[in-house]
């Protein structure tokens, strides 16, 4: 895991990349040529170190979202999303509080939008190689929860937000038509942020946990199962090293093609 500016600006790059091969895609036209939609479920893990702190907390997300996929032909394809999320943050400490708290809780609630971009940049006898680019974005909901053990009421309040883009390579296998197994590589940049307020009667505090822009890199091995005519199974498991261990990534999805 690597923590720099300039990562940033590498992901931008990517996605400069896979614009440009969208754009030069040989004969893509603006017509949609297949649509297919279902329900998708993602899990990721990151280890991530937040502004100003000198040690490294761990940030799991769980989506539930429906996506439709919009294939315009020459290996072009548009997926939007939109679903729900949870985050979980346990372990996370906040130290300049009144009180010192440490998110010890259940996942917090989110709305979540996605958009995902596929194009094919060469195709050679049984292998072809696609760009793959995707942003997805979490809107937290406010959560409260009580203060207990103090002689006096009080209260804690926090919402979460976090965003992620990824860029990278995709090799794929035709093996059938009805199996494509794939290997993915991908640039992955994330910010995020947890707003904590604190009240304990005359006590009143305020702390907020930053990730202005966090760079790791996956590798995921996935596959397409086509099960009928219509009905297609989308699959991907992975990993994202990092400075004493990894995190982890894995995604399946149910589609049906109109």
């Amino acid at each position: 895991m690597t923590k720099r500016s300039g990562g940033a600006w590498r992901l931008i790059s990517l996605g400069i990349a896979l614009a440009l091969a969208a754009a030069h895609a040989p004969a893509a036209e603006s017509k949609v040529k297949t649509f297919m939609a279902g329900l998708n479920f993602d899990h990721f893990s990151r280890t991530i170190v937040w502004d100003g702190d000198t040690g490294s907390s761990q940030l799991r997300a769980s989506l539930v979202s429906a996506r439709t996929d919009f294939g315009f032909g020459k290996g072009l394809t548009l997926s939007l999303s939109a679903g729900l999320s949870l985050t979980d943050f346990k372990g996370l400490a906040f130290g300049t509080l009144p009180i010192t708290l440490e998110y010890d809780a259940s996942p917090m609630k989110g709305l979540v939008l996605g958009a995902e971009l596929e194009a094919l940049l060469l195709k050679s006898g049984d292998f072809e190689i696609k760009a793959a680019g995707r942003f997805v974005s979490s809107f937290g909901m406010s959560k409260t929860w009580p203060l207990e053990g103090f002689a006096v009421e009080g209260e804690a309040k926090g919402r979460s937000n976090w965003m992620e883009a990824s860029a990278g390579p995709r090799l794929a296998y035709l093996l059938s038509d009805k199996f494509v197994p794939y290997l993915e590589v991908n640039a992955r940049w994330l910010r995020a942020d947890f707003r904590m307020e604190e009240t304990l009667e005359d006590l009143q505090g305020l702390e907020t946990k930053r990730s202005n822009g966090d760079l790791s890199f996956s590798v995921a091995l996935g596959g397409d199962v086509r099960a009928s005519e219509r009905v297609t199974i989308k699959a991907k498991a992975g990993f994202a090293p990092y400075p004493g261990g990894t995190d982890a990534l894995i995604s399946i999805g149910l589609f049906y093609m109109f």
